[in-house]
């Protein structure tokens, strides 16, 4: 395993509150390992952008997180995508730092050479997977906020039919 389960969670307005430290007791008590945080927008949208990053493009490519990495490329496609969801983050009032997409994408660097996600695993198996509420996402925020998403919505678009027939399948099942 390429890093340590931990459950992140916290208040939406920040506070530390008696119902969240009564979580965190309980977590530890069963030995869960935990991060309170009094900012858990930043956590939820650093763990999107590196999730987001390399899941579809995983799925479009068929290749491990290894493979992308090593191709000019795909990693340049991967780099493309982590600033379009930063630039949503932004203008959605996330305060990220600068040298966030830096350090996810050390984060990326360091995972297993045969990783791949869920999304991808999904998709090749011809399973409903996580699309619409990863890239589709930033696609939606993107039309909303007005600010261009080209690499986000030729990933979605590319993957939306195998998508659509997965739950197809999944209805009629």
């Amino acid at each position: 395993m390429s890093y340590e389960p931990t459950i992140v969670f916290g208040e939406l307005n920040g506070e530390i509150t008696e119902r969240a430290l009564q979580l965190k007791n309980l977590f530890l008590t069963a030995e869960i390992r935990t991060n309170l945080t009094t900012n858990i927008q930043h956590e939820i949208w650093t763990k999107f952008l590196f999730i987001t990053t390399v899941s579809a493009i995983g799925a479009l490519t068929r290749a491990t997180i290894g493979e992308m990495i090593a191709l000019p490329e795909i990693k340049k496609m991967m780099l493309q995508t982590a600033e379009e969801i930063f630039a949503i983050a932004i203008a959605k009032g996330v305060n990220l730092s600068n040298d966030i997409i830096e350090n996810q994408f050390q984060v990326i660097e360091n995972q297993p050479y045969h990783t791949t996600s869920s999304l991808q695993r999904d998709i090749m198996e011809g399973k409903p997977s996580e699309l619409e509420s990863q890239n589709g996402t930033i696609v939606k925020m993107g039309i909303e906020l007005g600010i261009p998403t080209p690499i986000n919505l030729f990933i979605y678009n590319c993957l939306l039919p195998q998508e659509i027939r997965a739950r197809e399948i999944v209805k009629f099942n």
